[in-house]
């Protein structure tokens, strides 16, 4: 690397800071995708890149979301090559229009939040929530495993939604800190 190409401290700074904020986007845009580490990763390696083409004093956050948007793009079209589940076009452009207002601080602050409320889940909702967002595993086949219906089990995971939002809005409000 040419040593007028070595990134500027300020870019890094750019770059670290808004990873919480990057991964939330991505995550936002591939719901339930096991992939979302791989698509941060390749938005990092682009966003490395092409950081003599970001303008200082620009909007990061704007800019390093087009690119996550790309990527995201690109997923879903191999996705789409793969005949697996894809996502339309003018609904992820939906998503990702609404995403790109956030802030950094609060996404870090709700992240926060979720986690802290996370442990106090009892053990069985925690592994209702691991197996229906970390793991390949469908709803169905969980209930089946937990000998339940995957009726009851939907409305069980609604219900721990319901009550991590619940939880996650005080401990925001707590800190002042709302949407």
């Amino acid at each position: 690397m040419h040593p007028s190409q070595q990134p500027s401290t300020e870019f890094i700074k750019l770059l670290t800071n808004h990873q919480t904020a990057l991964r939330g986007y991505i995550i936002s845009l591939l719901p339930g995708c096991q992939d979302v580490n791989d698509v941060l990763q390749d938005t990092n390696v682009v966003l490395w890149e092409k950081m003599h083409s970001f303008e200082a004093g620009s909007n990061f956050q704007a800019w390093a979301f087009t690119i996550a948007r790309n990527k995201v793009m690109q997923y879903w079209g191999q996705q789409k090559k793969l005949k697996r589940i894809s996502l339309s076009e003018s609904i992820l452009d939906a998503i990702a229009e609404a995403r790109k207002e956030s802030r950094p601080e609060l996404l870090e602050n709700k992240l926060q939040a979720l986690q802290s409320c996370l442990k106090i889940l009892k053990q069985d909702e925690r592994n209702l929530l691991h197996a229906r967002y970390e793991q390949t595993e469908s709803l169905q086949s969980y209930a089946n495993k937990i000998g339940r219906s995957s009726a009851s089990t939907r409305v069980s995971l609604h219900r721990i939604r319901q009550k991590l939002r619940s939880c996650v809005d005080l401990r925001l409000q707590w800190k002042g800190d709302t949407a």
